[in-house]
């Protein structure tokens, strides 16, 4: 048997030719944009050859004839190509060699031939095998080293840090991205305690549904419990924000997951406004200031203003509302004038009681906090003390607050 196997000694060259052309242009990742033609040549030649030489000896490949699958593996997951691409190469050159061992074997035993497809099919087997190995790992070595790159740079620009031109330009290289074109910023905080391994998938989730509306990839980092996230967006605000409260509303989950949205700045490195913004959204998100699981920051200004500066905001309270402690009739007829947009008719249909009663209520009001409910300018402070108020159930009695500022300290 083996005898016959020395006969085979066909054209390495063109046969690697015949392989390269099949896998050229043909499978994801072996094209001119990924790598260069050239560099293929060569390492279809070796695997080719010691294909030939196996069917030559009669013997399945040495450790040592197997370690070029590991270096493969190593270049192409380096290369970006896709793993699948790879195996399909492998096939392609194992084809090559039994379709042209086999043109001539009609008058083989059949023994001989099972013989040579099995040595020839389990050597690419085994390159195979050596090959996904080392391209896992070092893709696993790639993504953990572009996830330290990419968390320093969100971490830096979220907290309000200029980077050095060197790191910037260290970060950007590394990722593939551009720094000098508009940015913006996203925040996902949660209810409850949540799970990593949860957020990375809610991670993958969201930065697939945004790719249609967005340029290039979506950069996370951590920072306390929260994960900030760049992106440059493509399409309007509005679609992505779409996309975002579709992805996260159909997420399950028990933590509970709330998004902030920052609004557009203008480069990477300015964008540390816009991280902040959405870190200011995503604290009004789970603070429950909002129904809605994905808040927009130029949505809730208002909120933002009063939590940044939460001794005014107590003192508002304190002096707009204090009055009305131990009155809270008075109070409900108050928010009722702000939920009916100040039309008394519609507040006395919504308490069920008379018109009367509300006008004498809002004159009661007047009398012990020296505000007129019917005065715009009065009723704005009023309604905005309300709006306050109501998100502290704890201090309803004193007008305080004890709630911390929304944005983290950092």
């Amino acid at each position: 048997m083996v005898s016959q196997s020395f006969r085979y000694a066909p054209n390495v060259a063109l046969l690697a030719a015949r392989a390269v052309e099949l896998m050229w242009n043909t499978y994801p990742g072996y094209s001119a944009d990924v790598f260069d033609k050239k560099e293929l040549i060569p390492s279809v030649v070796k695997n080719i050859d010691l294909g030939v030489r196996v069917l030559r000896r009669g013997s399945p490949p040495t450790n040592s004839e197997l370690m070029r699958g590991r270096g493969l593996g190593q270049r192409r997951a380096s290369q970006g190509v896709p793993l699948e691409s790879v195996i399909q190469a492998y096939r392609s050159a194992e084809r090559t060699i039994i379709l042209d061992l086999f043109s001539g074997s009609q008058a083989w035993p059949v023994e001989l031939t099972s013989h040579y497809a099995d040595l020839i099919i389990s050597t690419f087997d085994l390159l195979t095998e050596e090959m996904i190995n080392s391209y896992r790992e070092t893709s696993s070595a790639i993504e953990a080293a572009q996830r330290r790159v990419e968390n320093e740079l969100v971490s830096t620009i979220a907290n309000g840090v200029a980077p050095p031109a060197a790191d910037l330009d260290r970060w950007t290289r590394a990722l593939g991205i551009e720094a000098t074109v508009p940015y913006f910023s996203f925040v996902i905080g949660s209810l409850h305690d949540a799970d990593h391994i949860e957020v990375l998938r809610l991670r993958r989730r969201l930065a697939a549904a945004l790719q249609p509306f967005i340029t290039g990839p979506v950069l996370f980092g951590d920072m306390y419990r929260l994960t900030i996230a760049l992106a440059r967006p493509q399409g309007s605000m509005g679609k992505i924000k779409a996309a975002l409260v579709d992805a996260v509303e159909s997420f399950e989950s028990s933590a509970g997951y709330v998004a902030g949205i920052g609004g557009v700045d203008r480069s990477l490195v300015d964008s540390r406004e816009s991280c902040h913004q959405a870190r200011d959204a995503v604290a009004v998100a789970v603070s429950g200031r909002r129904a809605s699981s994905v808040v927009d920051f130029d949505d809730v200004l208002l909120d933002v203003l009063l939590a940044r500066e939460p001794d005014l905001a107590k003192r508002l309270v304190a002096t707009r509302l204090g009055a009305l402690a131990g009155h809270p009739h008075l109070v409900e007829t108050l928010s009722a004038l702000v939920a009916c947009n100040h039309s008394q008719s519609a507040v006395a249909k919504m308490l069920f009681v008379h018109p009367n009663t509300v006008t004498h209520r809002i004159k009661r009001i007047n009398e012990l906090t020296g505000l007129d409910a019917l005065s715009m300018r009065d009723f704005t402070e009023m309604a905005v003390a309300l709006r306050w108020r109501g998100t502290h159930a704890d201090d309803r009695e004193t007008g305080g607050s004890t709630t911390p500022p929304v944005r983290p300290e950092g």
